[in-house]
Formats: C-alpha cells, sequence, structure tokens
C-alpha cells in the first residue's frame, strides 16, 4: 500500500472543456507551481479546525477540449496503468458530445473515475442529469462561475476518495485472494478426505467380504471335498461306461471351480496365506506358452516377451500364476472375437519424477509383469471401478467380478501396484510391479512325486481321523480302509482325546481338520497327543487356507496340511507321505 506522500504525487487530473481559459483557471488553482496556496490555512479559515498534517497533493493536470479527446486520452492512461483519479467536464462542448455523454463513455472505460461536472444548469436540470447518469458517489456539480477555494477542496477530497477506493478494492482483491486459495486448498483436501474415505470404505468392504469368505471357506470347501471324493467313487465304479464317466468329470471340474472361487475371495481379501519364494518371472511366464493356448482358445494369439536377464522376485508361485491367468482370462473376454495377448516381463529402474505417474509408485528397481491385449478397451468410468469385488461389466452369469478384484489384492499383498492403461477401442495394457529380489545361488530341490505309493503292510498302521463334518469323514474312512488302513474316527477334539485314552500306543497319523468345535482345534489336538507320543505324525487339513499353518511348522513338527477341498488321489498322497515317515528307521528309534 502507498505511503501518504506516494500518493500525493501520483493524481492525475483531466480537464474536458471546450474554453481554453477554463484549464487555465482549473490549472492554476490546484497546481503549486502556478499559484502558491496554503491550503492548510484555508482548510482552517473554511472549517474552523485544525489543520491535517498530511502534505497537501500536487497534480498532474491534462487538457481535453472535445468528449472524443477526453475519452482517448482516459483509455491511453488506463494501458499506461497511470489512470485519471478526477475529471472536470463542462456540460455543454458544442459540435461533439456533451458533457453528459462524455461522462457516460468515461465512465464506462474507468468506472472508478471522479467526476465534477461543470455547468450553469442553462442547458441541463440536476433531474435530467441524474435521469442521465444515475445517483452515484462518484459525481459533484460544480456551478459557474466557481471558486477557487471550493475547486482545490473538491479536488483534494475526490482524489482522497479515489485513493481510499483504490485502496479499499486492493484490500478486497487481497481478501478474495486469500479464499480464493484457501478454497481451493480446502477443496484439495475435501478431494483427498472423500479419496481416503474411498479407500476405507472400499478396506473395510474387502474386510467385510474377507471375514465373511473365511467364516465360509471351511463349511464349503467341506462340501466340496465331500462331492469331489464321491466323485472318485463313482469313477471308480463306473468304469467302462463312457456316459456317466463323462458327466462326473463335467461335475468335478464345476468343484474345481467352486473351490477356485473360495480361494478367489480369500486372496483379495488377503486371507489366504502366503507362502513366497524366490522365482524368475521369466521362467514363470516361460511355462504358459502352451498352458494360455489351450485355455483361451484358437482365436486369441498369444505372444510372450522374455527380459534379457533373470527377473527376480520373492512370491508366492501360485499367487503369480493366479495373475497371469486372470489378467488373460480378462484380456478374452475384451476379445469376443479373437485378437492377441502380449505378455512382457522386464527390470525397471524408476526414478522419483518416474514415481508420481501413480499413487503407490515409488523410486527403486522393480520387476515388471505386462499383460497387453487388442480388445475393446474401456473408458474412464469403467477404469475406476475395474478393481472392485464383484463388479463386473459381464452379463449377469458371465462373470463373479471377482478376477481383477484377485490380482489386486494379490499385488498389494506383495507390496506391488498395478497401472492401468485403456482407451475405448484401443486395447488395454496392465504394467504390474513387484521389488525385484536377488535370486540366492542355491542348487535345484527335487521335487517330490504327485503321488506316492502305499507302504508295504498298511493295515499295520492306524490313523486317528478327526473331523466334525459327518458325511466328510465318513467318505475319507471310506478311502482310507479301502487303501487298507486302519482308521480310527472321532468328530472333535474331546472326542478324539477319549479314542486317544483308549488307543493310544495304536496310532500313528492323527489326520485332524483344524477348525472343530468344543475349544479344541486341531493344532491344539496335535500339540496335546504329542507331549505323550512326540513322534507321532500329523496331517492338518482345513478349508480356510489360512488357518495358522506354514512352512516353518509343518518342518518343525514333521507335519503335513491337507487343503480342502481335496480329492482322493490328494488324500491317499498325503498319507502315504506320512506313512513312510512312521516307517523310517529314525522314526522307529524314536518311538522305541
Amino acid at each position: 500500500m502507498k505511503s501518504q506522500q506516494d500518493r500525493a504525487s501520483s493524481h492525475r487530473l483531466l480537464i474536458v472543456d471546450d474554453n481554453p481559459s477554463i484549464h487555465d483557471d482549473i490549472r492554476k488553482t490546484v497546481c503549486p507551481d502556478a499559484l502558491p496556496l496554503d491550503v492548510a490555512d484555508d482548510e482552517t479559515a473554511i472549517f474552523g479546525t485544525e489543520a491535517t498534517k498530511e502534505p497537501p497533493a500536487s497534480f498532474r493536470v491534462d487538457s481535453a477540449y472535445q468528449g472524443q479527446e477526453g475519452l482517448a486520452m482516459v483509455e491511453r492512461a488506463l494501458a499506461e496503468e497511470q489512470s485519471y483519479s478526477l475529471a472536470f467536464v463542462d456540460v455543454r462542448m458544442p459540435p461533439g458530445w456533451d458533457g453528459v455523454e462524455t461522462i457516460e463513455r468515461l465512465w464506462k472505460a474507468d468506472p472508478r473515475l471522479q467526476i465534477v461536472i461543470c455547468t450553469a444548469y442553462s442547458d441541463h436540470s440536476w433531474e435530467d442529469i441524474q435521469s442521465r447518469l444515475g445517483a452515484s458517489d462518484s459525481l459533484l456539480v460544480l456551478r459557474k462561475p466557481f471558486d477557487r477555494i471550493e475547486v482545490l477542496q473538491i479536488a483534494h477530497a475526490l482524489t482522497r476518495k479515489w485513493d481510499l477506493a483504490r485502496e479499499a478494492q486492493m484490500s478486497i482483491d487481497e481478501l478474495n485472494s486469500k479464499v480464493a486459495e484457501r478454497t481451493r486448498a480446502l477443496e484439495t483436501e475435501m478431494a483427498e478426505r472423500a479419496r481416503l474415505e474411498g479407500s476405507l470404505r472400499q478396506v473395510q468392504k474387502m474386510e467385510a467380504v474377507g471375514q465373511l469368505a473365511a467364516g465360509l471357506a471351511h463349511d464349503f470347501n467341506n462340501i466340496l471335498t465331500i462331492i469331489q471324493l464321491n466323485i472318485a467313487d463313482l469313477l471308480l465304479a463306473s468304469k467302462g461306461l463312457a456316459s456317466e464317466t463323462s458327466i462326473l468329470r463335467e461335475v468335478a471340474l464345476a468343484s474345481e471351480r467352486a473351490s477356485s472361487l473360495v480361494r478367489q475371495l480369500l486372496v483379495f481379501s488377503r486371507k489366504e496365506t502366503l507362502c513366497p519364494k524366490y522365482l524368475d518371472l521369466n521362467q514363470a511366464l516361460a511355462k504358459f506358452r502352451t498352458f494360455l493356448g489351450r485355455v483361451l482358445g484358437g482365436a486369441v494369439k498369444v505372444s510372450i516377451h522374455l527380459a534379457d536377464s533373470p527377473a527376480c522376485l520373492k512370491a508366492d508361485e501360485q499367487d503369480l500364476d493366479q495373475i497371469v491367468l486372470n489378467l488373460a482370462l480378462n484380456a478374452r473376454d475384451a476379445m469376443p472375437g479373437g485378437g492377441e495377448i502380449a505378455l512382457r516381463s522386464s527390470v525397471v529402474i524408476l526414478a522419483a519424477k518416474d514415481a508420481q505417474r501413480h499413487a503407490q509408485a515409488r523410486p527403486g528397481c522393480f520387476v515388471c509383469l505386462a499383460l497387453a491385449d487388442t480388445g475393446c478397451g474401456m473408458d474412464a468410468a469403467i477404469l475406476a471401478r475395474i478393481f472392485e469385488p464383484f463388479f463386473t461389466t459381464k452379463e449377469i452369469g458371465k462373470g463373479t467380478g471377482l478376477g481383477l478384484a484377485t490380482v489386486y489384492g494379490i499385488v498389494q499383498r506383495h507390496n506391488g501396484w498395478i497401472e492401468v492403461d485403456s482407451e475405448p477401442g484401443k486395447g488395454t495394457t496392465f504394467k504390474v510391479f513387484f521389488p525385484q529380489d536377488e535370486c540366492p545361488a542355491r542348487p535345484a530341490a527335487k521335487s517330490l512325486p504327485r503321488a506316492i505309493s502305499p507302504p508295504p503292510n498298511p493295515a499295520d498302521l492306524t490313523i486317528l481321523l478327526v473331523e466334525d463334518e459327518k458325511s466328510l469323514r465318513q467318505i475319507a474312512r471310506h478311502f482310507l480302509n479301502r487303501s487298507s488302513f486302519r482308521t480310527l474316527e472321532a468328530a472333535d477334539g474331546v472326542e478324539a482325546l477319549d479314542v486317544w485314552a483308549r488307543h493310544a500306543s495304536e496310532v500313528d497319523i492323527l489326520f485332524t481338520d483344524i477348525m472343530m468345535p468344543n475349544r479344541i482345534s486341531g493344532l491344539k489336538l496335535a500339540e496335546m497327543l504329542r507331549e505323550e507320543r512326540p513322534e507321532l505324525k500329523v496331517i492338518y487339513s482345513s478349508g480356510n487356507h489360512n488357518a495358522g499353518i506354514g512352512p516353518e511348522l509343518l518342518r518343525k513338527d514333521e507335519a503335513w496340511f491337507l487343503p480342502k477341498p481335496y480329492t482322493s488321489e490328494d488324500l491317499l498322497s498325503v498319507v502315504s507321505e506320512a506313512a513312510v515317515a512312521v516307517k523310517s528307521p529314525a522314526s522307529r528309534a524314536r518311538g522305541d
């Protein structure tokens, strides 16, 4: 804001009058050099008050002799940012505009201009002037002939008013600027709050679905296990009947798809246990070369491009397979008439500026899995929702809405993120980023075959089967007895302790469900029995894959885990592995 001296030296006055003598009279009155005058003394003499100590204003006076000329000078002064504070305008200036029309045009150019209209009331009455110009606090009427002191006081008063109006406007502009700035900040805060609230609702939704899935998984997988084991029994009984066998295999496939659906629910809600290990993304993608062709059909062409160097990461191998398969199936569905899918692995280094492209991105070295299709693409509205659980653009009955939600959940659990680039009609590219890891040099582990032949004389082995689902317990016992294992049954932990009390010395293997009623879980039961018999072999089973069983526990306790639903081959395979361990010399030595 300018000082008083700055303001005093900055006022420009304009005289618009066709009479040159009027210009001379006003200039001599308001300019100290033309006529020295003690304004303070005059103020005291006129108003009877002590003069202010503010220094008198000095004025720069310009002249115009017609309204058109005055308007041009006002417009030029505005363009040069040296606008006039005050204009003296004669009411009658033939042959051009009269004073009223001149003022109308001047105010249109500069609404802040203070104006003194000079008149003898011979051409226009005050009512006429007011009707044309309206009521305004920026207009004074000075009657001719005018008094020198009156002109001077008017000049000082109106220019001071002009200063105050300008300062007030500057304050208002500054306030408006601060309000606008604060409004933008509040809008940003509100947008961030809305985003966080949306994220929280999404997390709560996923948590709620995850809790529901975890609760249902146990019972649902029990039912699926019963279906699969009964199908296996029927398949054995229907050998040679091709039609029945085909139907049963379709039922078995449907059961497997239902089991996969439960696992997807657990994965995207983070209720699935991770079993991470060191992997090379190149090797993980290479195994899909022929598999994806069979799954996606002949109308979809698949190409795989691998990084020149190892793309190492630490991840759950099954989860990585889920990502590839779900993205590929999503791409296939976007190309109903066929198309192309390109899978690509790479190692990328992101700088700080690169990490700004995505909210979850960060600088560092990452392994990137990219899948691009030539499908229909997606608009912004669909892109914003593709990872929501149960959101699907497919027809009813054609999709669960869990495929991409599963991918999102898996990637989040591996501390990565997903970037999606898509436009309608131009296909879609998914890029999944995982933190890069160094694959340690280690000898390749020899994997055990899927099925292990039962050990010699399985009748010598006794299995304590603990399962609260009666139908499942009966069908599992059926297969174990068919394979010549001796089986003892219990419906829960309490009943198992009673059976153990009578047959402790006979039991070689404990096969127990983990989630059971009566406050004794399978883990607790195994702990209690192994306190008495440390060499007891234990097979845990559960429909909830996050049931507290990890590789460390299985290695430490020399135990096995059989996830539900399982087939008869799965059941006999794991029981046979445990039976071989029972028959081993080291185990017999511990038992002795």
